[in-house]
């Protein structure tokens, strides 16, 4: 059976919330006040971990699916459990479009978008098919070196000396209004989404500890995540963060010591696609596994393949161009996902609640 570790637990969790959010300038339309939108996110974050991680607790041993259909039933709890393939679905295709259009606007522009996406979903299901264990002993290797990289650039962009901390002014300039306005796509995506991992806690060796691991990742990529935005907002302004397509990138760009350390926006690439290829492969895995439990199919690889094979068509067909793919993100992540990671997980706490309270009396 697969076990996860303690750590290697962590540093999956933590990769998949940085995942592609550094494409995204979060909270943006907050202007210089984003970084807020994203701590007080980081704080709603951490009471959907405690919602996640207490439905996990009742059920330390089960999945996500097999306790769907041990709290509401196994007719209600299957169409559940089924309504969660398109969540997930869509956020593995819509991290393969982000990859496959970042690599073609910054490495390799004549390269045709299907053959990236096919590269990537091939890659993506190579490592599942090599187990979860394979993909979290990978997770631990990448970890630091994300680490490594993220203080890297910020260390190198602040000394190229373009960091101006008054680009931060005036805080709360226009108000309240606009942080909140911005708060829940920011709560959404990404730490919204860490409800994916109840798919993933029952393999935990120390159970005991999941909810710990859960908040320290939320708390440790929230400020990572708030302190890359406090950088693009210092570094190319407000305004300019706001209709950058990738202003993680265009801060590297800036990046020039001496004409020594310069053009080194290929390493900004390479890391923002290992969060992204991380987090595709494990929504791609859960998928699988929902699939294969609801339909009790034993060749999961068979499954797996014809997946994979449908996703790349899906990718290539469902979404015109990179703008409505843009558009469609912040409506999903505005409104489509507050049913799966919001309602439905407080919907099966209350249930058990419920059922519990009446089998005690």
């Amino acid at each position: 059976m697969t076990k996860l570790s303690n750590h290697q637990l962590f540093t999956l969790m933590f990769i998949f919330e940085i995942g592609s959010t550094t494409i995204f300038a979060l909270g943006i339309g907050a202007k210089q006040d984003a970084w807020i939108v994203i701590l007080i996110a980081l704080i709603v974050g951490l009471v959907y971990m405690w919602v996640y991680t207490e439905i996990q607790n009742k059920f330390p041993a089960k999945n996500y699916v097999e306790i769907i259909k041990l709290v509401l039933g196994n007719k209600l709890g299957l169409i559940v459990a089924i309504m969660y393939v398109v969540p997930f679905f869509r956020h593995a295709s819509r991290n393969a479009r982000e990859f496959g259009e970042l690599i073609i606007l910054t490495l390799l522009p004549e390269t045709p978008l299907i053959i990236i996406v096919f590269i990537f979903i091939s890659t993506s299901i190579f490592i599942i098919l090599k187990g979860v264990d394979t993909m979290a002993r990978l997770s631990e290797i990448f970890f630091y070196i994300i680490i490594f990289f993220m203080l890297f650039i910020y260390v190198f962009i602040y000394i190229s000396g373009n960091v101006e901390f008054k680009e931060l002014l005036p805080v709360l300039g226009e108000g309240i209004k606009p942080v909140l306005k911005e708060l829940p796509p920011v709560i959404m995506f990404p730490f919204g989404e860490t409800y994916v991992f109840l798919m993933y806690w029952n393999h935990a060796i120390e159970k005991n500890k999941v909810r710990k691991t859960g908040m320290k990742v939320i708390f440790f990529s929230g400020l990572l995540l708030c302190i890359s935005v406090v950088m693009d907002i210092c570094v190319l302004g407000a305004e300019y963060t706001s209709i950058a397509t990738v202003p993680f990138i265009e801060a590297i760009k800036l990046i020039n010591i001496e004409g020594v350390i310069s053009n080194i926006d290929a390493i900004g690439v390479v890391f923002i696609f290992i969060g992204g290829f991380f987090k595709m492969t494990i929504y791609l895995n859960a998928i699988n596994n929902i699939i294969c439990i609801v339909l009790k199919i034993k060749n999961r690889n068979i499954s797996l393949l014809l997946l994979g094979a449908f996703q790349l068509w899906f990718v290539m067909t469902f979404e015109p161009n990179y703008a409505y793919h843009k558009w469609l993100t912040n409506f999903e992540t505005t409104y489509f996902m507050l049913i799966y990671s919001n309602v439905i997980p407080l919907l099966i706490l209350f249930v058990y609640w419920m059922k519990r309270k009446r089998i005690e009396f």
